[in-house]
This record gives C-alpha cells, structure tokens and sequence, in this order.
C-alpha cells in the first residue's frame, strides 16, 4: 500500500518539499566558487551547471568533486572507471564545466515518484533537478523530500 501511494504520486505533489534554490552555477564558474555554493546547503550535493539561458547542461555530483580533490587517490582506487585522461583533467581543472557531467539525470514536475526513483537507483544518487519542460532548473527533490511527503500521507 505504501509502496503503491508514493509510486502513484508526482514529483509535483511534494513541490512544497522541493527546494527551490539549488546551487546553479555556469560551465565558466570556478571550482572554488562552484565547491562554495555546493556547501551553503548540506541536504544538497550537487551543483547544476546552466547555460545562459539557465538550461540545465550538467551537473557536479559528489563523485566528481571527490575525483577533483583526490585525482590519485581516486586513480588508485577505481582503475576501471577513472581513466588517465580523467585523471589529467580533473588535476587541471579550473572551471565548473570542466569537471562536469555533460548528461545530467533530471525529473520533471509531473514525472511520477516511482520514475524518479528508478533514475536515482541507477544512477546511485539521493538527490537530483528538477525542470520545467524547456529543461530550466526550477528545484532539486531528494530522498528526503520523499520521506516526508510520505510522513505527512500516512498514520
């Protein structure tokens, strides 16, 4: 019953949960600012890069700002899916585009909370965007957003 009650909902149906200030940033912003505002909210771990246009273009998810702090380390520990090349950039890295990822994971408004989870399952993530239909950010929903929209439903 639970199950089939969060499932059924929208991501719309707990916009009064979502926050509506996610750490936005430009591909051009630097590492350091991009890390500063990525901190000013701790339920967040992600910074979302836009275009000028405020489209999302990317996102910074905690794995990439690991990988930028800890280039070697992260080589050392996962050869498989952290490339030389990776390695390199992420050691020169000066801008927040250049340690992005350029294929962000993002729900819409009336996407259903069972999509959205499908998405954070996959991709290993607590927390993600939230768009309008031209793919401008307009809030960020986490898991916590889903606990409490479920405590408020229920006895």
């Amino acid at each position: 019953m639970n199950e089939e009650f969060l499932a059924n909902a929208k991501v719309k149906d707990i916009s009064g949960l979502i926050d509506a200030n996610p750490a936005l940033v430009t591909s051009d912003t630097s590492i350091r600012d991009t890390l500063e505002k990525i901190i000013v909210d701790t339920r967040s771990r992600h910074a979302y890069i836009v275009d000028e246009n405020k489209v999302l273009i990317g996102s910074i998810r905690m794995n990439n700002v690991v990988q930028y702090l800890f280039p070697t380390f992260s080589l050392m520990q996962d050869k498989e899916t952290f490339k030389i090349g990776s390695f390199l950039e992420y050691t020169t890295a000066q801008k927040a585009g250049e340690i992005m990822n350029p294929r962000p994971v993002f729900v819409y408004e009336d996407s259903l909370i069972s999509e959205m989870v499908s998405i954070m399952m996959r991709e290993r993530t607590n927390e993600m965007p939230v768009v309008d239909k031209q793919k401008h950010v307009i809030g960020e929903v986490n898991v916590l957003n889903i606990i409490a929209y479920y405590l408020k439903h229920t006895d």
